[in-house]
C-alpha cells in the first residue's frame, strides 16, 4: 500500500478510535495503538509497518515530540529538579530494573547482550509517552511533572551510554575495551553537555543580551515573514540534535536540550506562544495518533507464541520499574502521592526502547521472537499504566 493511504487509513481509523476510547473515560492512547493493532499483521494485515516511508515519519513524529517536551519545561525549573531530585530518582529508576533485566535474562538463558537489551527495555522510560501521560492528567507544569521529565532524561542519558559502548562492541572485546568505550562515551555526553550550558549561559548572561537575542530573532521574522518562527526554532534544534547525533548519541537528547533552550526570555512571549501553537497543532492533531497507531502496527503473532515467557516479562519488568521509580522518587523528597504518580508515568515505554529492539536486532543480539515480545511489552505499559492511574487517581481530570 502506498505511503499517503497508510497515513490516511491510520489516521482516520486511530482518531475514531482515540475518541470512542475518550468517550469511554479511558486515554485516547489506547485506541490509536489499538487502531494499529487491528490494521497490522497482527490480525487484518491491512497495512505494512515497513512500508516505505512510514518509519520516517514516526522518527520525525518522535523528533517533534521531544521538541515539544523541551519546549514546554522552562530551564530553570528543570536545572533545579535534575540538581535537587531527578539525578538519585533517575539512578535508582534505572539501575535497579536493568539489574533486574540482566538477571532476568540469565535466569532464561539468553546471551550476555540479550539480557543487556532485556535489562534496559526493563529501565527505559519513553519520553514521550511520558509527555503525553503528563498533558493527560495536567501535571506537566507540577513539580512532579518536572520531576517526572528530568528523571526520564537522566534515565534516557543512562540507557545511551549503555547502548552506545554496547552497540559498538564485540562479544570477543576485552574488559579493558568496554571500559574504555564507556569513557569516551561519557565524556562525549559531557561535552555535549557543556555545550548546552554554554548556550544558555550566553543567552541570560546579562538582560542586555536577551534583549538583543529577542530584536535579532524579531528582526529575522520580519525579514522572512510571520510563518518563519516555526522555521526558525525548527533549525535551531536541529542543530542541537545534529550535534547529538555527531557525537554518538541519539538525536531525541538534542532535540529536548534544543527545546529547553528555546524560551520565553529568548525569542519573546508573542513568538514563543506562535512555535508553541503551531507545534501542538501539528503534533497533537498528525503525529501523536500516527506513532501511537505504529505501535500497534509493529505487533507480530510471533509474540503470542511463549506466552509463560510473555507473563513472566511483562510482571518482572512492569513490577521492578514502579518499585524503583517509586522508591527513587520517595528517597528524592517527593510525597507518598507523588511517588506513585511518578512511579507509573516513568514506567511508560513505546520509543527508544523499540529503537534498542530493532538495533538489537539488527547486531544479532536478539531473535525476532523476543524483539516482538520486548514490542508487545511496551505496548502493554502504555496500554495499562493509565488504566491504572486512573484506578488510584480516579478524581483527577485526565481529558487530553
Amino acid at each position: 500500500m502506498y505511503l499517503i493511504t497508510s497515513l490516511l487509513i491510520l489516521l482516520v481509523a486511530s482518531r475514531i478510535l482515540g475518541k470512542l476510547f475518550e468517550s469511554l473515560g479511558y486515554f485516547a492512547i489506547i485506541g490509536e495503538i489499538f487502531a494499529g493493532f487491528l490494521l497490522g499483521p497482527a490480525v487484518f494485515n491491512f497495512i505494512d509497518p515497513e512500508t516505505n516511508g512510514l518509519n520516517g515519519i514516526v522518527e520525525l513524529g518522535i523528533f517533534l515530540l521531544i521538541f515539544s517536551a523541551g519546549l514546554e519545561i522552562d530551564l530553570k525549573d528543570f536545572l533545579n529538579s535534575l540538581k535537587s531530585k531527578a539525578i538519585l530518582c533517575g539512578l535508582i529508576s534505572f539501575i535497579g530494573p536493568f539489574a533486574t533485566g540482566l538477571a532476568f535474562g540469565s535466569f532464561f538463558k539468553l546471551s550476555f547482550f540479550g539480557s543487556v537489551v532485556i535489562g534496559l527495555c526493563f529501565a527505559i522510560t519513553a519520553i514521550p509517552v511520558a509527555l503525553k501521560f503528563l498533558r493527560s492528567v495536567n501535571m506537566i507544569n507540577s513539580p512532579a511533572g518536572h520531576g517526572v521529565m528530568a528523571t526520564a532524561v537522566v534515565i534516557e542519558i543512562l540507557a545511551l551510554l549503555v547502548l552506545g559502548f554496547s552497540s559498538e562492541s564485540h562479544a570477543n572485546d576485552s574488559i579493558l575495551e568496554y571500559l574504555k568505550m564507556i569513557l569516551i562515551k561519557g565524556g562525549q555526553m559531557l561535552l555535549f553537555f557543556l555545550l548546552v550550558m554554554t548556550v544558555n549561559k550566553i543567552f541570560r548572561s546579562e538582560l542586555r543580551y536577551i534583549q538583543r537575542t529577542q530584536k535579532a530573532f524579531k528582526s529575522l521574522v520580519q525579514a522572512l515573514g510571520e510563518e518563519a518562527v516555526f522555521g526558525l526554532g525548527l533549525v535551531f534544534v536541529l542543530i542541537f540534535s545534529t550535534l547529538s547525533e555527531f557525537l554518538g548519541f541519539h538525536f531525541i537528547i538534542g532535540a529536548f536540550f534544543g527545546g529547553l533552550l528555546l524560551n520565553k526570555d529568548i525569542i519573546g512571549t508573542n513568538f514563543f506562544d506562535s512555535l508553541s501553537l503551531t507545534l501542538r497543532s501539528i503534533t497533537t492533531q498528525f503525529f501523536t495518533p500516527i506513532f501511537f497507531a505504529h505501535l500497534g502496527l509493529i505487533i507480530q503473532r510471533s509474540a503470542f507464541q511463549d506466552i509463560s515467557f510473555i507473563l513472566a516479562l511483562i510482571a518482572v519488568g512492569y513490577g521492578v520499574k514502579i518499585l524503583s521509580a517509586w522508591l527513587g522518587a520517595k528517597l528524592s523528597g517527593f510525597s507518598k502521592s507523588d511517588s506513585l504518580k511518578m512511579g507509573l508515568i516513568l514506567n511508560s515505554r513505546g520509543t527508544f526502547d523499540l529503537i534498542v529492539a530493532n538495533l538489537s536486532l539488527t547486531k544479532g543480539y536478539i531473535d525476532s521472537k523476543i524483539f516482538s515480545i520486548l514490542i508487545l511489552f511496551g505496548v502493554f505499559s502504555v496500554v495499562l499504566n493509565p488504566i491504572l492511574y486512573r484506578r488510584f487517581y480516579h478524581k483527577e481530570p485526565t481529558q487530553t
